[in-house]
């Protein structure tokens, strides 16, 4: 009995440890210029960020902007427009309460003459958005575009 006692106290704990979830990765991919569609899929992206912290599943998120997506990123272009002031509001809330790292493309800012004073404080720029969603399915991070 003691054999048996001794050997379910060893294997016990082990099968009641709860194996860690698989780091999650995934890249957002926005370059769409309807900004109300726009709102939707980054209130998704909340929602994702949401659910992996109720499972506590690691998780990486990375949101690219270019393209007809751009102007999201401009302080000076929200000023008059109610919906890139919301969604400025739910970028702001992705970076600062969800970790998500929001990367603008330098080739569309240079484009929609975008300067670096007038990016929003919590955007970052990459050289090129292209380049760096491949480096980033490189890294094994799933590609979800919003168009």
């Amino acid at each position: 009995m003691k054999i048996f006692l001794l050997t379910l106290a060893m294997i016990l704990p082990l099968t009641l440890t709860a194996e860690t979830p698989k780091e999650q990765k995934v890249v957002f991919d926005c370059s769409s210029n309807n900004f109300n569609f726009v709102s939707t899929r980054f209130w998704l992206i909340e929602q994702s960020a949401l659910e992996y912290k109720e499972t506590k599943t690691p998780y990486k998120i990375v949101l690219t902007i270019h393209s007809g997506c751009t102007d999201v990123v401009s302080q000076e272009r929200a000023k008059e427009d109610k919906v890139l002031q919301k969604i400025q509001a739910q970028m702001k809330a992705l970076s600062k309460e969800h970790a998500v790292s929001i990367e603008a493309c330098q080739i569309a800012l240079d484009h929609k003459k975008i300067t670096q004073k007038d990016l929003l404080p919590f955007v970052s720029s990459v050289r090129n958005s292209i380049t760096r969603v491949i480096a980033l399915q490189n890294d094994g991070y799933a590609f979800i575009p919003f168009k």
